[in-house]
């Protein structure tokens, strides 16, 4: 599947893609991302992105009126993304969630990535997903939160301007739960130096300004 490589040169996250309008190549829209896909092969990556019709529609199909039908595209179909998703294809060349094979098994949805718990490598639980960040080639980053995570942030008085941003090469296994390759006491000791760090201090003093919140990346090395 084809990941974002056009017109995206920073990071985004699952939070600002999710409801954002979808227009075709006439610029006609055709809904809003309500899901996405992942797979898992030893990285995170984006994959799909499911969309969702107008209010009515959505009624319908959870009323069985009209099938469950969602358009479904990947990465290689979008030509823009701004304030709304620009596709370079019409809705009608769009697969469905109803067609054979148009997610594959194996690739897994935001939605069910954020029933799961994150388990350090002793199967300590540490935290849930709370976003999804990616970059521009597809490889994507777990915001986490709760657990240990928040209880940190709390004490600190961080937790509501901050998000912990955990790269997914830390990710060593996704089942049933997140399995990350590294322990608890890893975490919370990168977390403290990270947000210990003179800029962190600076930054959080301008974001406080504009209300936005502050990304603090940890593990910046590689695993």
């Amino acid at each position: 599947m084809g990941v974002i490589t056009v017109d995206v040169s920073r990071s985004l996250n699952c939070k600002e893609l999710k409801d954002c309008d979808v227009l075709d190549s006439s610029g006609e829209k055709i809904g809003h991302i309500s899901d996405m896909t992942f797979t898992f092969d030893g990285e995170l990556k984006i994959s799909q992105f499911i969309l969702a019709g107008s209010v009515w529609e959505e009624f319908l199909e959870s009323v069985g009126v009209r099938p469950d039908s969602d358009p479904v595209f990947d990465g290689s179909l979008i030509k823009r993304i701004g304030d709304k998703v620009q596709l370079n294809t019409s809705r009608n060349s769009l697969k469905s969630t109803m067609d054979k094979g148009a997610i594959p098994k194996g690739e897994i949805r935001l939605s069910t990535l954020e029933d799961m718990d994150i388990l350090d490598e002793n199967g300590v639980k540490v935290g849930r997903a709370i976003d999804i960040d990616f970059d521009v080639d597809g490889k994507a980053s777990l915001t986490v939160g709760g657990g240990f995570i928040e209880e940190t942030l709390e004490s600190l008085g961080f937790k509501a301007d901050v998000d912990i941003i955990v790269p997914g090469s830390t990710i060593g296994s996704v089942t049933d739960n997140i399995h990350l390759k590294v322990s608890k006491d890893a975490l919370e000791l990168t977390m403290d130096e990270a947000l210990k760090a003179p800029d962190v201090a600076e930054a959080r003093t301008k974001y406080a300004d504009d209300k936005s919140v502050m990304k603090v990346r940890l593990f910046h090395r590689p695993m």
